[in-house]
């Protein structure tokens, strides 16, 4: 059975069971702090676990996960990988231990036909409830349920004595049995075992407690589900294989490894094989979700990923740029689940492709790195600072320790690998701190309010009459500034780049300035300063916009949209959004693109922008499911979290996006778009910066006015006026 059917047959199983099926989440987790990359199903669920309503209890999903903790086992073990897809079904607050546990246990059996006989589970020590459903609901005899402690089966691992605080709870584990041949072969073998009889298929977590800071645990009083059950693993035993490299999800790109060899190469190990395998898919699903490699951040693991697979594919005898030629295995192999993957096969191996000449050029220009970075050290032995370079070499330039270690001993220089370890770990603990991934596992925080959530008016209407919610104080601020929720509202929450409204709120003669508007869970902020006298809860207030400031950045934010288009017409269809920023006075544009614009491309894209605006197209808006949109060919912010229904902006036959901000209805209100600026934020990534109406005819003169003084300076003219 292949994995694109177990996928399905997943999905249709909890969707009847009244799940609701979800969109895999992005790899780059929205508004979450704790975790770098998308680690697991759950995570795009916090604020669901969490309590708050988003119109369903139940939801199935298969989401493409990241994790980099097991790095260096990838292609050492059967079932460890960097990238990997998780089938879950979660509950919230609606049903719990005996349906999570009679739903695996009848899809394993019953849907896919798994033999009882080769199924064990564990379940936490202290979880009666548990052992007694798979006991007497289920039937399993004694000696097929294993009791765990917290290490095994407390979720997360250990959390009652060293945390973190927050949701948590006790899990039980489903194990597939590969037989007594198979492992350390001694007879008490068990699930507790780590020799590779059982392998886990699925974890089961009953979230039932809340962990405080005293690491007490008070029970929640909603209990939730929430499961992971690894693809790659449920395919390679539906297929009959110990190994999930041995499936279709990785054949395909293994042989084409093969293939890339020199007929005069080595019989490649299976170990460097399965780890590129696995690494290529990790990186192409980076890039595609808009993980661009860099030096910091997410992007530092996506480029030290290809320097890892460079250098397993140069043991190949692979020596030159060859990563990016799996891509389009990769497209092909996650087709059905990912069909626009096909569509940017060759923008993503253009990138991995600029990686790998540029790693390659590090690696084969390395002896005279060597030779200008240790010069002195061999009549002057200092092993510490030695070690201290090599870290430098491994961690600015990607060098190996292995490659650097051989060459310093051809030249009998000794160094200390205790100094190259503690070095490591400083940059490991600075990255953290430095990459705010900190705090609970739920650890983000909303207002803590039990109010209705507010409604935004503001596409259609200025002005509004609404009741004050909540009026909150905040305590970290000074100069006495609220923060004031309505139950109806015409200001637009900041959001995808487009700042929010101001203006203000009257009620009789109290004025309340309105500086800036938010959104905080399902919430619309209103943040500013009293002016005039007195409000508190209950009032009824009109609630006004800044129509002019307004106007002008909904002239900005469609001018993006132009842009965009102008940009892809100009440049190519790889040109992406990447992140943008639209003010009253301006807006910035950040987009995919290999190289600086020349100042002729800048002009052109110019050219073409305001071509369009002459033509006085239509902007209309749109509601319509994600599906749909994605099928009518709408373009998409790789960092937004899109739900069923989503808002199409379509510009005529100029543009067509995904996007829930305020817009002008005809594009001839832009007047004129005038790029400022243009330049690099990051590798493969370029913004610009561009002004519309009133103030890019005033950017103009004042480019005039400048040219006029230069020249009467040069002809001696110049006077001061």
């Amino acid at each position: 059975m292949t994995a694109d059917i177990l996928r399905e047959k997943f999905l249709a199983f909890f969707q009847a069971r009244n799940h609701k099926i979800i969109e895999s989440d992005s790899l780059v987790p929205k508004d979450d702090p704790t975790v770098l990359f998308t680690p697991a199903g759950m995570n795009q669920f916090k604020k669901e676990f969490m309590g708050q309503d988003y119109g369903f209890k139940r939801a199935a999903t298969a989401q493409r996960c990241l994790r980099t903790d097991d790095l260096e086992k990838v292609g050492k073990t059967s079932s460890h990988h960097t990238f990997f897809e998780m089938l879950g079904n979660f509950s919230f607050g609606d049903y719990f231990k005996e349906e999570a546990i009679s739903w695996a246990w009848e899809f394993l059996t019953s849907e896919l036909n798994l033999s009882q006989d080769k199924l064990m589970v564990s379940v936490y020590k202290e979880d009666t409830e548990a052992y007694k459903i798979w006991k007497e609901k289920i039937g399993l005899p004694v000696g097929k349920i294993v009791k765990l402690g917290d290490k095994d089966n407390f979720w997360p691992a250990e959390a009652k004595t060293k945390g973190p605080n927050g949701p948590c709870g006790p899990c039980s584990e489903i194990f597939y049995d590969f037989g007594p041949d198979v492992g350390c072969k001694e007879k008490a073998c068990d699930p507790s075992c780590s020799c590779g009889r059982f392998v886990e298929i699925w974890n089961l977590v009953f979230t039932q407690f809340n962990r405080k800071d005293d690491g007490s645990l008070e029970p929640l009083p909603n209990k939730n589900i929430d499961t992971g059950m690894g693809l790659e693993r449920l395919a390679a035993i539906m297929q009959g294989k110990q190994n999930n490299f041995q499936t279709e999800l990785f054949g395909p790109i293994i042989k084409e490894i093969i293939r890339g060899q020199s007929p005069s190469g080595t019989v490649p190990e299976n170990k460097l094989l399965y780890a590129i395998a696995d690494h290529i898919r990790a990186v192409v699903f980076s890039i595609y979700d808009g993980i661009l490699p860099s030096n910091e951040g997410r992007g530092y693991v996506v480029r030290k990923i290809i320097r890892k697979s460079i250098l397993h594919l140069n043991c190949l005898g692979i020596k030159d740029p060859f990563l990016y030629r799996l891509v389009a295995v990769v497209a092909q192999i996650m087709h059905k689940p990912y069909p626009e993957l096909t569509k940017r096969q060759e923008e993503i191996a253009q990138r991995i492709l600029i990686e790998e000449k540029n790693f390659i050029h590090t690696l084969s220009s390395s002896e005279e790195l060597f030779e200008n970075k240790f010069a002195g050290f061999i009549q002057k032995p200092n092993p510490e600072t030695v070690g201290n370079i090599v870290f430098l070499l491994h961690d600015t330039y990607g060098i190996p320790l292995e490659l650097t270690r051989q060459w310093l001993d051809k030249q009998k220089i000794s160094f200390s690998l205790k100094a190259f370890q503690q070095a490591m770990e400083e940059q490991k603990a600075r990255s953290k701190s430095g990459s705010a991934m900190k705090g609970d596992v739920f650890g983000a925080k909303g207002l803590e309010i039990k109010v209705k959530e507010s409604k935004f008016v503001g596409y259609k209407e200025n002005s509004t009459e609404a009741i004050i919610l909540a009026i909150l104080k905040d305590e970290s601020e000074i100069n006495l500034v609220r923060r004031i929720v309505l139950d109806r509202t015409p200001f637009y929450a900041e959001s995808g780049g487009q700042v929010g409204d101001a203006g203000k709120l009257i009620s009789g003669k109290n004025v309340f300035e309105v500086l800036d508007t938010r959104k905080i869970d399902n919430y619309i902020v209103h943040i500013g300063k009293i002016r005039l006298g007195v409000f508190k809860e209950g009032d009824s207030v009109t609630a006004q916009i800044n129509i002019e400031r307004r106007l002008n950045i909904a002239r900005n934010h469609t001018a993006t949209h132009i842009l965009q288009a102008a940009l892809r017409e100009v440049l190519g269809n790889h040109v992406q959004q990447q992140g943008s920023l639209v003010s009253e006075e301006k807006f910035r544009f950040d987009f995919t693109h290999f190289k600086g614009l020349s100042k002729q491309e800048i002009s052109k894209v110019e050219e073409v922008a305001n071509s369009y605006i002459n033509k006085n197209q239509v902007v209309s808006c749109k509601e319509m499911t994600f599906k749909e949109a994605k099928k009518a060919g709408a373009l998409a912010f790789f960092e937004e979290k899109y739900g069923e229904n989503v808002r199409v902006v379509a510009i005529g036959d100029i543009s067509k996006e995904l996007c829930g901000g305020t817009h002008i209805d005809n594009i001839s209100k832009i007047g004129l778009i005038k790029i400022i600026s243009e330049g690099s934020v990051a590798s493969g990534i370029r913004r610009i910066e561009g002004v519309t109406a009133g103030f890019a005819e005033q950017f103009i003169k004042d480019q005039e006015q400048k040219v006029i003084q230069e020249a009467a300076k040069l002809c001696g003219f110049w006077q001061i006026s």
